[in-house]
């Protein structure tokens, strides 16, 4: 495989093929990936282990030429885990054909050919050709016609919506929740809503991660296999032996996708409920970090992430990793956090999925990418859906919120309807 360095940075937001097979994107930084060089899946109890081998593996037979040295350049895979060590659906990594990457202002393009495969086969070969010409035919830019500031806007699709629940029965699964806690089940439960969606369109994967990444710059913005979103949660990124994850856990709902009011900005961040509830996800976090890091820096008090619609409390711990483990390793050792499963884990996991009664598949489930070098970024996939690989006008939405003993069935119906808004904002465009 070969990565070249491209002359200067591009707008991966413009470049996004019709069907990626990943992306990943932050703030203009990011990934974006083209084909299927080879495919990992595993399933079960081991199956971050298991595709975190494989993947070394195969990086160790790997023969790369990587220009460009910065992060994500050079062999990867993109991934997206199942939530639930049970689940029938497979957690899968991927090894792009192509990808189109930026770090830090360095845009680069990497190529990948399997062994014996000839190199002018598949999405194009790097020798001898101008990496310009490489990144005009592999990831062209968007339809300028269709992107330009004065084109006319296109038609808002009609999307039909429809609830696997009445509020009543949602409201009802939240009660049985907190008698739940209140017995002593556990301290925290997450349980979510499902939404089914239908929109009169074919749902454009390109146009849906843009405005996604318009509209919440904040956020991760990635698509895998069946999932795509825009989430606010870190899970871990690892880069050498720095080690960061931003944690969230506490939201308050904004109509009109506005702001907080500086008073109930302030009542928020100072309520006990909410901050206990942060204090859970913390733990879970920090706790099994402390077995494989050399030292953990936790703030004292979080702070409050605003995004449109939505804020949360949020804390962004970091530590220093010791030798020998890679992202997916980490990732592993840290799902689920108490921010999307509860506490204590194994007894909330069993609570939410009889309450729920059904498989989350990639729902608060880790997704991102890991380098041959181990590295890597996993976010939890949250303000998401499910995509339909038969059906490109339907998608599932899945959202929902931590429930402790002093929740209120209606508000976190809210929060957790709230949480699909982003989703249902990008699909309407």
């Amino acid at each position: 495989m070969t990565t070249l360095r491209l002359d200067g940075p591009v707008d991966l937001a413009q470049h996004i093929p019709a069907d990626p097979s990943g992306l990943f994107l932050h703030r203009g930084d990011g990934l974006l990936a083209r084909g299927e060089a080879l495919v990992l899946t595993a399933t079960g109890e081991d199956r971050f282990t298991d595709l975190s081998q494989a993947f070394q593996q195969v990086s160790a037979a790997a023969t790369v030429d990587d220009a460009a040295g910065v992060r994500g350049s050079g062999l990867l895979a993109l991934g997206s885990f199942s939530y639930y060590a049970a689940s029938e659906r497979p957690s899968r990594l991927v090894i792009p054909r192509a990808v189109l990457g930026q770090a830090d202002g360095c845009a680069f393009l990497t190529l990948v050919t399997a062994d014996g495969e000839d190199p002018a086969r598949g999405l194009g070969a790097a020798d001898g050709r101008d990496p310009s010409a490489l990144l005009a035919e592999l990831f062209p830019t968007a339809d300028a016609e269709a992107s330009a500031a004065d084109a006319p806007a296109p038609p808002v699709p009609h999307i039909e919506v429809a609830s696997a629940h009445t509020p009543a029965e949602y409201q009802a699964l939240i009660s049985r929740a907190v008698d739940e806690i209140r017995a002593g089940g556990a301290e925290k439960l997450v349980i979510s809503e499902r939404l089914d969606a239908r929109s009169s369109d074919p749902v454009s994967i390109p146009a849906l991660a843009r405005r996604l990444a318009a509209m919440y710059p904040m956020t991760w913005v990635f698509r895998v296999g069946d999932v795509i979103g825009a989430s606010p949660e870190m899970l871990v990124e690892t880069e050498g032996s720095r080690l960061f994850s931003r944690v969230l856990a506490g939201t308050r709902p904004v109509a009109d996708g506005g702001e907080l009011t500086a008073e109930d900005r302030d009542a928020f961040f100072h309520d006990p409920k909410e901050r206990a509830e942060h204090e859970y996800a913390i733990r879970s976090v920090t706790g099994p970090l402390e077995a494989v890091t050399e030292w953990i820096s936790a703030p004292a008090e979080p702070f409050v992430l605003r995004l449109p619609g939505l804020e949360h409390l949020a804390s962004d711990v970091s530590a220093k990793l010791r030798p020998g483990l890679t992202s997916v390793d980490v990732a592993g050792l840290l799902h689920p956090s108490a921010a999307v499963s509860g506490t204590p884990r194994v007894d909330a996991d069993r609570i939410n999925r009889t309450i729920e009664e059904q498989d989350r598949g990639g729902y608060a489930a880790p997704v991102g990418w890991m380098s041959g070098r181990g590295d890597g970024q996993w976010a939890i996939a949250l303000r998401m859906a499910h995509l339909d690989p038969e059906d490109p006008h339907y998608l599932v939405l899945q959202a929902g919120g931590g429930i402790v003993e002093a929740s209120d069935p209606l508000t976190e119906h809210a929060e957790a309807l709230a949480k699909t808004r982003p989703m249902m904002r990008a699909l309407r465009g």
